[in-house]
């Protein structure tokens, strides 16, 4: 497992950790202000769960979860095709 602390100036999502079950081919993102997590299957269509995963609540909230969770895939060189 790898663990790894981003920061970012959005609100609600100042500080946010991953940590990747490479063994079971899990990515899990959750903030630490904020208690919002997501875990992605790396197996299956990143887009898909992303998306199933944020398409309930606030519509800006979410779009505020889609753009940290792309921030970190990119950086982590995880690579999906935006929504």
């Amino acid at each position: 497992m790898k663990a790894k602390l981003f920061k970012f100036p959005v609100t609600d999502f100042e500080e946010v950790y991953t940590v990747i079950d490479e063994e079971n081919k899990r990515l899990h993102i959750s903030s630490v202000n904020y208690s919002y997590s997501i875990t992605l299957d790396l197996t299956k269509d990143l887009n898909i769960q992303i998306e199933q995963q944020t398409k309930w609540g606030e519509r800006n909230f979410n779009k505020r979860v889609q753009q940290i969770l792309f921030e970190i895939l990119e950086e982590l060189r995880i690579y999906t095709q935006l929504i």
